[in-house]
């Protein structure tokens, strides 16, 4: 199945989500077609990530200077320290707004990467690399970035619309199944919050969708993708129709508090769980 190009046009930026299989190999293709360029750029990998994988990425990204940052998205470390420590780096390397942080990860890197690149010197590049499905469907669309405190969840951060979505469907193998089925959680959210079409398609296919197969799985995302793009591209700052998409969320939250945001309930997990809570309820 070729590569899918789906288009967001919001009041602050336009940009592409492309999925496809493979696709980190035509990065310099996709950065000179959408014309973006940068001398420096600054790649936040998530730790987690396969040594070949982020060596495919480094290479393939043309920039004249490029830096790593390991980072280990957790929660816990889903903070204003670690968002210090980034800045530091981009400023003792000079970089610019015209330069470019490149988050290759799950949503906490996501988040994190976005939320640097929105504060720094009021704006550089971002562009995302969502390697989860999770990701992929959610938070790697819409521009909502942010880091937790002791407070709660997410209360420090901003919109800022990436530049650039490239989801890569080969990055989803090395995952476990329990990641997967996290990721489905919110395909099936945006289902819900849709119409019947796309939630016959996952009734149908999800056995299909859970196993990666092709092309049920770059339809789901790409679909996915889309029923959030549609509501972002009516109010992208979450003022009225935006708040449709934290179906579960609220339910989903608590219960991730009450376990210290755990391994015991990945987030995909809890909006599942929020979901039912919010029908019983």
């Amino acid at each position: 199945m070729e590569k899918i190009i789906i288009k967001v046009k919001t009041k602050s930026k336009s940009y592409p989500i492309i999925v496809g299989k493979s696709i980190i190999n035509e990065i310099p293709n996709i950065l000179k077609s959408n014309n973006l360029s940068f001398e420096k750029c600054l790649i936040i990998v998530d730790s987690k990530i396969p040594k070949n994988k982020l060596k495919i990425v480094k290479k393939k990204i043309i920039s004249k200077k490029k830096f790593i940052y390991y980072f280990n998205a957790t929660e816990k470390n889903k903070n204003l320290k670690n968002i210090n420590f980034i800045l530091n780096i981009l400023f003792k390397f000079n970089f610019s707004r015209s330069d470019c942080i490149v988050s290759f990860g799950g949503g906490i890197a996501g988040d994190v990467s976005g939320f640097a690149a929105s504060i720094f010197k009021r704006g550089l590049k971002f562009i995302n690399i969502p390697t989860t499905l999770l990701s992929q469907v959610d938070s790697s669309i819409g521009g909502k970035t942010g880091v937790n405190n002791n407070y709660g969840k997410n209360l420090i951060g901003s919109f800022m619309q990436p530049d650039l979505v490239i989801s890569d469907i080969n990055m989803l193998s090395s995952l476990p199944k329990r990641e997967i089925i996290c990721g489905y959680g919110e395909i099936l959210k945006h289902s819900i919050i849709s119409n019947k079409k796309n939630f016959k398609y996952l009734k149908t296919n999800y056995l299909k969708i859970l196993k990666l197969k092709s092309p049920f799985i770059e339809k789901s995302i790409a679909d996915s993708c889309k029923i959030k793009r549609n509501i972002v591209q009516l109010d992208e700052k979450e003022k009225n129709i935006r708040k449709v998409l934290n179906l579960g969320h609220t339910f989903a939250h608590a219960y991730e508090a009450s376990l210290n945001y755990s391994k015991k309930l990945n987030h995909g997990e809890a909006v599942i769980l929020g979901i039912i809570s919010v029908i019983k309820f």
